[in-house]
């Protein structure tokens, strides 16, 4: 899983770089409207890596918490409620980052539309302002696993104990929201400088 990860992360590095390593006299050809499909597709290409990463680092994350909480379930099955309380907590990543992506096709629709023009430039811009949600979340959600999973034994041992479970699991999380506000206020910071208010 991990070469997976890593993988999809490097994708994601090379794939703008290639885009940009082009013959320099093909470049130049380019007319306006090329210019902004490749910053267009830059911006798209952080909107969909701030979902993708995010959901990944969620589908990591809700599974190993199942996998401990199988366990305990046979144990003690009338502690399903608690379980799936943990097991919610590393699903809530994917959202942040869902809703990163969700701002960037609202906020940014004469952008989609076409209304306004961005350039190659602008578009890496609006990818990197994904890039701190997307890796934050990422990290995160496996890491708030385990200690949702070590959690699972206190609850095994004394079931009064989750509310301490659940207060460690979100202190976790605190570092993926840190990286959702960050790239929430870098698209609203951003968005000032392309599309003019009204």
């Amino acid at each position: 899983m991990k070469t997976f990860t890593s993988l999809s992360i490097l994708a994601g590095v090379i794939s703008p770089m290639a885009a940009l390593a082009q013959d320099p006299t093909a470049v130049a050809a380019v007319s306006h409207a090329g210019a902004v499909q490749w910053g267009l597709a830059f911006a798209f290409i952080g909107a969909a890596i701030a979902t993708f990463l995010s959901c990944i680092g969620s589908i990591m994350g809700v599974s190993m918490t199942g996998q401990a909480g199988a366990g305990l379930l046979t144990e003690k099955p009338e502690l399903a409620g608690k379980v799936i309380t943990l097991m919610v907590l590393p699903g809530s990543q994917g959202l942040y980052g869902m809703v990163i992506s969700l701002l960037f096709i609202f906020n940014y629709a004469p952008v989609i539309s076409g209304e306004i023009a961005i350039s190659a430039s602008q578009g890496v811009i609006l990818l990197a302002a994904a890039l701190p949600v997307a890796f934050t979340c990422l990290t995160s959600s496996p890491y708030q696993a385990k200690v949702c999973s070590a959690g699972m034994h206190m609850l095994a041992k004394d079931d009064k104990l989750t509310g301490r479970v659940i207060t460690m699991a979100a202190l976790v999380e605190t570092y993926a929201l840190l990286g959702f506000l960050i790239s929430f206020f870098m698209l609203n910071s951003f968005k000032v400088g392309i599309i003019p208010v009204v």
